[in-house]
């Protein structure tokens, strides 16, 4: 755990028409210290490539894909890899 760092976990399936802005609105907060992990939940339209985009302009950013199991496997999962001392989840639509 690392102190005062905020966990944003977002899971994603096929948002690929709303996942930038999603994106942008985490990554515009005037808070700065946080890790904000996307969870890939089996996604078949272009979720990968925007994220792939996104991860490599962000180093705060971390991916992670997994076949499909629905929202609340991919929360989990993306819990399982949080370091912040603090975390929450925001939804990709």
């Amino acid at each position: 755990m690392i102190k005062d760092l905020i966990s944003v976990v977002m899971p994603t399936y096929n948002d690929g028409a709303y996942l930038s802005s999603a994106i942008e609105d985490i990554l515009n907060q005037t808070y700065v210290d946080f890790e904000l992990i996307i969870v890939d939940d089996g996604s078949t339209d272009n979720t990968q490539e925007i994220l792939q985009k996104y991860a490599k302009q962000d180093d705060r950013i971390r991916l992670f894909v997994k076949e499909n199991g629905g929202t609340g496997s991919a929360l989990n999962l993306g819990f399982e890899h949080a370091h912040g001392e603090f975390g929450t989840w925001v939804s990709s639509d």
